[in-house]
């Protein structure tokens, strides 16, 4: 899919026009760490640029000596949260509330959202990547880019691209097949640039195949700009350029931040030298130009909320959709606001609701359980113990938790990773829990009737060693400065759960993918594991899971009927499904559309996510929910003819709650691209065109014949079948010998143009 640029401002031209060619080279850099160069005198006003996946970060300190820290602003659910959600409307929002934020802060470019698929869970920098599948992926970013630029702020989605771990992450390659290139770690990305028309696009530290991200041309040209259509900025990840000459001929038009003249330099030498000519520099300064037009303009749009207490509750909202309730056994949740409750564990006075490293939100104030609790109990019914200090174990705090565990109708468990072990910069070492929160869960569960486990975490952690002993899993994510009111709100029944996994919970860490290949060596880690990635991976090998992606429970239940499955001129499917809330309480479900090839010529998944609906449906009523799938969503990236292919043949449309709770299903019929999909020269097998009877009676003809096959002689089974085998298998251009030089070559090419058309 490509786009028609219709971004380019009337004014570009002359502004360029007005520039001597050392102001338009000093464009392609940054002014300092966070803003980019202007002439205000001649209407290319400087701009912004903030980190701030989920809130408003160090950009908007500005470079001023002496600067503490960030001014505060709103954090938001980080994107591991928001896409629990698995809702695209609330994303937008949220994108919208971020403009809001930028503008009260003097951003014009929020560097966000991150969308790089969590190929490995021990990725550190997962909590600010939304999930292991790149559908799922690209809604979500398409729509918090729209909802951000609709308020006049630009995005800039990143980190583009293959860029998975921390580990070795400024100069590792990234060595990937192209077919998994195409379908797992691009097209996130494609859908949001075509879908979400994002300002910028950032480029990565790493290399892709050897190349670094931001001196390939093929990903930033001719991938991102001539197939995709995008129009706006490629701006690089802070320091990543080395070459400022290669990066400007590969596509990249600012380099940040500010590299004190040196990119100038180089930039002016290559002009002299011819390397570079004018109209290179023109093309990039003309999209910054445009750049500084949109979003450094004094015209904006009117900020979508008006008050700080305003985007407050939006923050909550969004927390509240976001948590997935993973496990409820004995219908524990919600709780009856009566008996007593102990909270436990640090995290219920200090919750962990983001991530560390650049994306970190310095936040005026955020929302504590034990603060929150006092809206459902009053204070003799509740109970406190720190229960942990750091990841080892203090025995004193371990024993006050026992206590006061053994003291409370149901435990509320306040646990999950810390900021030393999951922030960027640095990978995790394990999905394990750290050791004073698995000794907490331990102890409490020994001497509590009732326990829910409250987990704070911005990827997946190891819970097959613990899960079964508790009876409640509430998983909170990075939920943002509102995370504790949000989950007090499900713990007690005032919100009813709707937060699906965006991530497969495995079993063991040697079961993830990647578990072999991960990290790499000598700079380069390979994706042997292809495009087998998350529940792809898990579904094929019909592995078992803790929890399956798409999986999260309700305190209402559901029922699917009624599938239907329209085709409109072979191009367009449409996807109904009547889903009746059976239970008695209202709620939102999440109805997910995966699609399977049901006979095809290369390996697929057993099914693909290529549509959801998050849909809002009284007890006791039914909602038909409709879901638009097109061509692409049937597809495969072909490596051989290089471009997405769709097989003649019947296509399994399943409806379900999860990855692994199908509840319907509809099968359709589409024509293919071509006749077959195999590319079709003098090294094609023979089994290959064996379906052409008049082929197929020559063939045996002169395999009869052959003294290499028998010659017709009797022959035992077990060798006729490896004579039918080796027939099968024999290129084309055998058939010269095969035949004893019957078959000439120029009788090969013959054959070859009437069997491929």
């Amino acid at each position: 899919m490509t786009l028609q640029s219709d971004r380019s401002y009337p004014t570009t031209s002359r502004l360029l026009a007005g520039l001597t060619i050392e102001e338009k080279i000093a464009l392609l850099s940054g002014a300092s760490s966070w803003q980019t160069v202007g002439y205000p005198d001649r209407g290319i006003n400087p701009m912004t640029l903030s980190d701030g996946p989920h809130g408003i970060g160090w950009g908007a300190a500005g470079d001023q000596a002496g600067t503490p820290q960030a001014p505060t602003a709103i954090c938001f659910p980080t994107a591991s949260a928001l896409s629990c959600s698995w809702d695209t409307a609330l994303a937008r929002t949220q994108g919208a509330a971020l403009a809001t934020e930028a503008r009260r802060t003097g951003v014009e470019v929020v560097l966000g959202p991150g969308m790089n698929i969590r190929r490995t869970p021990l990725g550190g920098r997962n909590f600010e990547y939304f999930s292991e599948d790149p559908y799922l992926s690209g809604r979500l970013a398409a729509a918090v880019i729209a909802g951000t630029e609709s308020g006049g702020v630009g995005t800039s989605v990143k980190h583009f691209a293959v860029n998975n771990q921390e580990y070795d992450r400024f100069t590792v390659s990234a060595e990937v097949d192209e077919r998994a290139l195409r379908e797992i770690y691009l097209r996130g990305f494609e859908i949001a640039v075509t879908e979400g028309r994002p300002a910028t696009v950032m480029a990565a530290y790493n290399a892709v195949n050897g190349i670094p991200c931001t001196e390939n041309h093929r990903l930033l040209t001719e991938i991102l700009r001539d197939e995709w259509g995008f129009d706006g900025v490629v701006v690089s990840d802070w320091g990543a350029v080395s070459n400022q000459v290669a990066a400007l001929k590969a596509g990249i038009d600012l380099e940040m931040p500010a590299s004190n003249g040196m990119g100038a330099a180089a930039i002016r030498d290559a002009l002299k030298s011819g390397e570079l000519s004018e109209a290179d520099i023109d093309r990039a300064a003309a999209r910054i130009i445009d750049l500084s037009s949109r979003f450094a303009a004094r015209d904006r749009p009117d900020a979508v909320a008006s008050s700080e207490a305003e985007l407050v509750e939006l923050a909550r909202t969004v927390a509240q959709q976001s948590i997935v309730l993973l496990r409820n056994e004995r219908t524990t949740l919600p709780l009856a606001r009566t008996g007593t409750v102990a909270l436990i564990g640090e995290f219920a006075e200090k919750p962990r609701f983001q991530g560390g490293g650049s994306s970190g939100v310095n936040v005026a104030s955020f929302a504590t359980a034990r603060d929150e609790i006092s809206r459902f109990l009053s204070p003799e019914l509740v109970r406190y113990a720190r229960g942990y200090d750091g990841e080892q174990v203090d025995k004193a705090l371990l024993d006050e938790a026992v206590t006061v565990a053994s003291d409370a109708d149901v435990t509320l468990l306040f646990v999950g990773l810390t900021e030393l072990t999951e922030s960027e910069g640095y990978d995790r070492e394990t999905l394990s829990l750290p050791a004073s929160h698995l000794a907490l869960i331990d102890a409490a569960c020994a001497v509590s009737p009732r326990t829910v486990v409250m987990l704070h975490k911005g990827s997946v952690v190891d819970v097959a060693s613990w899960h079964e002993k508790v009876d409640a899993i509430l998983d909170l994510n990075l939920g943002g400065q509102q995370v504790a009111s949000a989950a007090l709100d499900i713990v007690f029944g005032e919100v009813n759960p709707s937060g699906r996994t965006s991530e497969t919970v495995p079993l063991r860490l040697e079961d993830t993918p990647a578990y072999v290949d991960y990290p790499g060596a000598q700079r380069r880690v390979h994706y042997r594991e292809s495009i087998w990635v998350g529940y792809r991976y898990y579904d094929r090998r019909k592995m078992p899971v803790v929890y399956p992606f798409g999986h999260g429970l309700s305190y209402t239940e559901f029922e699917y009927s009624d599938p239907r499955a329209t085709v409109h001129d072979d191009e367009q499917v449409t996807v109904e499904v009547a889903v009746r809330n059976v239970g008695e309480r209202d709620g939102f479900e999440v109805v997910q559309v995966y699609v399977h090839d049901d006979i095809s010529t290369v390996p697929r998944p057993e099914r693909e996510l290529r549509g959801f609906s998050k849909v809002w449906i009284p007890a006791g009523e039914t909602v038909t929910t409709r879901v638009e799938l097109d061509r692409r969503d049937f597809s495969f990236w072909d490596e051989h003819r290089d471009r997405w292919v769709i097989e003649s043949g019947t296509f399994t449309i399943e409806i379900g709650h999860s990855s692994r709770d199908i509840r319907a299903g509809v099968g359709v019929e589409l024509a293919g691209d071509t006749r077959s999909v195999e590319v079709v020269d003098r090294r094609t097998p023979l089994g290959h065109f064996l379906g052409d009877p008049e082929f197929a009676a020559t063939v045996a003809r002169f395999a009869a014949a052959s003294p290499m096959l028998g010659g017709g002689a009797e022959m035992p089974p077990e060798m006729q079948r490896i004579v039918t085998e080796v027939i099968n298998g024999m290129p084309l251009e055998k058939l010269r010998i095969v035949s004893a030089g019957a078959f000439s070559n120029d009788d090969i090419d013959e054959l070859l143009a009437r069997l491929s058309q």
